[in-house]
């Protein structure tokens, strides 16, 4: 039954509202639909959700049910296409921690809603399989909160708001003797019950309870014929002990292979929502690879919408299959350099095979942000133009590639004619203008091909790549005139105008080495002084 569509068993009806209507409508609707959440639709578009436990959280801060719906509605959404499975759905909500999924067509046409309750009743039939009691998971809950018949409705309302819980037991000498739920609560604000009166008028009795040695499947059928969403555990002499819910009885589904993936991922999931890394987990169906779960990071950088998503939606198809090659193949990966949008990552991940009748394993997959690191280690801070430790790795790799395909390459070092006078006369910080504007220049003036870098001080050097002598003395050329007509501003009122020298060393004419090709330009660069500045040399 894991197989079943969601489309098949996604419910519609009264489950939806336009962000125009009140809170007290999407009240109404909930108490018509018992399924604790109203989707808000745009048209025919889910762009936002509320649930029981936000109810509780609007009743709780006094704020009136004549308010409009929009204002309040969540726009985290987790949806999901019809075409997916129970048991992918079941992992959606595992995995992101929610009670339910927002089911739509490929159009992001809304179909209907899946909850956790509704995932029970198709999953009831593995149990019968299982031999898991009530002790076993029992542990894994939180401490009981309780209160006890003579409060008031007030005090459920703030042990539900603080403690983010669905319901709260009423005990009596120990013993529980009702209950009050976030369905109860949205039944009393429907009728503007009053929230001071006594939670014994209004708590629901006889309670449903279980023991310890209970069997799983047996609170499953309580829980599946009575539409209740939890279950009071109590010890041999009848005192409540704990609260199970349907979460916890899921988590409990595929036992071991749930327990498996809990150990292996979940405390790299949380100590990586305090970290700066980013990271995707993607789950292999067999068919696709899908976005199950993101930290925060991904989500304040790219958004929720990634999630149900195609893996190849958000890395590139020829990338993310080179590196799922790579994954099945090695079960690993390793600081993969990759560009997205206008960033650079260095991705690493590992694969882990699972048995569960989901999925083929999971991709756990860890990004890193280094486009500063690069642009730290490549470019100029000053100047945004590359530094002089790129400008020569550059240069080694064109005369390799120039040797190696015959062809010609030319080499220019330039520098401000003067330079000296302008900080002198006006300060350093003028002289950071001017060579930001001349940077901003030459990288305008060149063409796409060129390689533009600061080289020290006032030195600039450009890569002309394919140029022969000619060629580069009319693309410089074009440059020194530029940088003659350009005007700068430097102080308040007062503008300043600059002219350079360049020196041109052309491959393989005046050298096939870095040094010979440096030295060369270098010394044509102070020929150009000579001839009086704001000239060119290249012979």
């Amino acid at each position: 039954m894991l197989n079943i569509l969601l489309k098949d068993i996604a419910q519609k009806e009264n489950l939806s509202v336009q962000g125009s209507a009140t809170l007290k409508i999407l009240v109404d609707l909930m108490n018509i639909n018992q399924k604790g959440v109203v989707v808000i639709l745009e048209d025919l578009k889910p762009i936002g959700i509320l649930t029981e436990r936000d109810v509780v959280e609007i009743l709780f801060k006094g704020i009136s049910l004549d308010e409009e719906i929009y204002k309040y509605a969540k726009k985290n959404l987790v949806s999901t296409i019809g075409v997916r499975t129970v048991g992918y759905a079941l992992n959606l909500t595992l995995e992101n921690n929610i009670r339910r999924v927002i089911v739509v067509d490929d159009s992001n046409n809304f179909i209907g809603v899946v909850t956790q309750q509704d995932l029970l009743k198709y999953l009831e039939e593995d149990f019968y399989r299982l031999t898991i009691k009530v002790k076993h998971i029992v542990k894994n809950t939180g401490d009981l909160l309780y209160v006890s018949p003579g409060e008031p409705l007030n005090n459920v309302l703030k042990i539900m708001f603080a403690n983010k819980i669905s319901s709260v037991p009423v005990l009596e000498d120990g013993r529980p003797i009702g209950i009050i739920s976030e369905k109860d609560i949205l039944k009393l604000a429907g009728k503007n019950t009053l929230l001071d009166s006594s939670v014994s008028k209004y708590m629901n009795s006889p309670v449903d309870t279980a023991r310890l040695d209970s069997l799983l499947v047996e609170v499953v059928e309580v829980m599946n014929y009575k539409n209740i969403r939890r279950v009071v555990i109590v010890d041999d002499e009848g005192s409540a002990i704990k609260i199970i819910t349907i979460r916890d009885v899921i988590e409990n589904l595929e036992g071991n292979y749930n327990k498996f993936l809990e150990r292996k991922l979940q405390s790299a999931k949380e100590i990586l929502n305090l970290l700066p890394e980013m990271l995707i987990e993607v789950t292999d169906t067999g068919r696709e690879q899908l976005i199950i779960w993101v930290n925060d990071k991904v989500v304040s950088r790219f958004g929720r919408e990634i999630l149900d998503k195609p893996v190849t939606s958000f890395f590139p198809p020829d990338t993310w299959s080179n590196i799922y090659s790579s994954l099945i193949k090695l079960g690993k990966i390793e600081h993969i350099k990759l560009k997205k949008d206008d960033s650079i990552y260095e991705l690493s991940g590992f694969f882990i095979t699972t048995f569960g009748k989901m999925e083929k394993g999971r991709f756990q997959l860890i990004m890193r942000d280094i486009t500063e690191d690069i642009k730290l280690s490549t470019v100029d801070p000053l100047t945004d133009i590359y530094n002089r430790r790129f400008i020569n790795a550059f240069l080694m790799k064109e005369i390799e590639r120039s040797k190696r395909l015959d062809r010609h390459f030319s080499v220019v070092i330039s520098d401000i004619d003067n330079f000296k006078i302008i900080n002198d006369s006006y300060g350093h910080l003028s002289g950071d203008i001017v060579l930001k504007a001349l940077a901003r220049l030459i990288t305008d003036t060149v063409r796409n091909l060129d390689v533009v870098g600061r080289y020290g001080g006032d030195e600039f050097m450009l890569i002309l790549p394919d140029t022969n002598n000619e060629t580069a003395n009319n693309i410089i050329d074009r440059i020194r005139v530029a940088v003659e007509n350009l005007e700068m501003p430097v102080l308040r009122d007062i503008n300043v105008r600059i002219t350079a020298s360049f020196g041109i060393a052309a491959f393989p004419e005046d050298g096939t080495s870095l040094e010979d090709l440096l030295v060369s330009a270098d010394e044509r660069l102070y020929k150009a002084k000579r001839l009086g500045k704001n000239k060119i040399a290249f012979k």
